[in-house]
């Protein structure tokens, strides 16, 4: 039987992943009132018939930033709020570049699970590529601008969803507007693109390096009052909060052109060539050159 495109599950107190497995993580967090979605994913699936099955509250959205696997079900929603300050979209070239490395993900996935299976005991239902939904090629086609115009979010705006507040965190690096949001009644902190497990993507034109670490720097020193960090990618969407002082000293050695650090050729997900710096805990992904 074919698993359902996406994945759900808890992960604290009114709090669910929403898993596009392997390929991008949106965020569902409910108070009193309202709930949250963190992101609307690839929009290959639609998302809101899965929301509506979790939770009855009225439900607003917050793109994390504008790339197009984080606004894909945009238009599912009224009401869509973001940063104001502009990011380059994507051209329907790389959507379509995209959709042939997820195709050599999915070639890779039989071989990698058997693997799995026999020697690590990694895999687990967050992470097991999904196959690609038929008509899935539609994908390529621009979406998420037929959905509403984000309403904008300034650095320190507090979203409340009664009895549950979350602040907005102004997280620029991976991309000009990205943000992040801290939950302050159970200290979870949803990051966007700004921190993951994987590669960390740092080597687009629209990425700024040094603004980066000034970023993880930042979610570095709030670790205390962190309780979970909820990431966007890869195969691990849950770290604890020490993972942000790791991500933070990486950037930092990265800026400083520390002359230990190691990198190795690499390719990102639409197949560009670029430099990949490899730390103990995590990676970055730099510009080739």
């Amino acid at each position: 039987m074919t698993p359902p495109w996406f994945h759900v599950r808890p992960v604290a107190r009114d709090v669910w992943l929403v898993a596009e497995p392997s390929h991008v993580n949106s965020w569902l967090v409910a108070g009193r009132d309202r709930a949250l979605l963190v992101d609307t994913g690839l929009g290959i699936v639609p998302i809101r018939p899965v929301i509506e099955t979790l939770c009855p509250l009225p439900v607003d959205v917050v793109n994390t930033h504008a790339h197009v696997d984080h606004v894909g079900g945009n238009a599912e929603f009224d009401r869509v709020s973001g940063s104001p300050v502009p990011t380059a979209g994507v051209d329907p070239a790389e959507r379509a570049s995209y959709l042939g490395w997820m195709r050599e993900v999915l070639s890779a996935a039989q071989a990698y699970r058997e693997l799995d299976h026999r020697y690590f005991h990694l895999l687990s239902a967050d992470s097991d590529p999904r196959p690609l939904p038929e008509g899935v090629e539609r994908w390529v086609e621009p979406g998420p601008a037929s959905g509403p115009e984000p309403e904008p979010l300034a650095d320190g705006d507090a979203i409340d969803l009664g009895g549950r507040t979350l602040t907005v965190l102004h997280t620029p690096g991976h991309s000009p507007d990205s943000l992040c949001l801290l939950d302050d009644r159970d200290g979870v902190l949803f990051a966007g693109d700004t921190v993951n497990t994987g590669p960390i993507y740092a080597q687009a034109p629209e990425c700024d390096l040094s603004a980066f670490a000034r970023s993880t720097a930042r979610l570095a020193a709030l670790a205390d009052d962190v309780s979970l960090v909820a990431m966007s990618h890869f195969g691990r969407g849950v770290a604890e909060p020490r993972y942000l002082h790791e991500v933070a000293v990486a950037f930092e050695r990265i800026v400083g052109d520390d002359p230990d650090v190691v990198s190795r050729p690499a390719r990102d997900c639409t197949g560009d060539v670029v430099r990949e710096a490899v730390f103990d805990a995590c990676s970055v992904y730099l510009p080739a050159g």
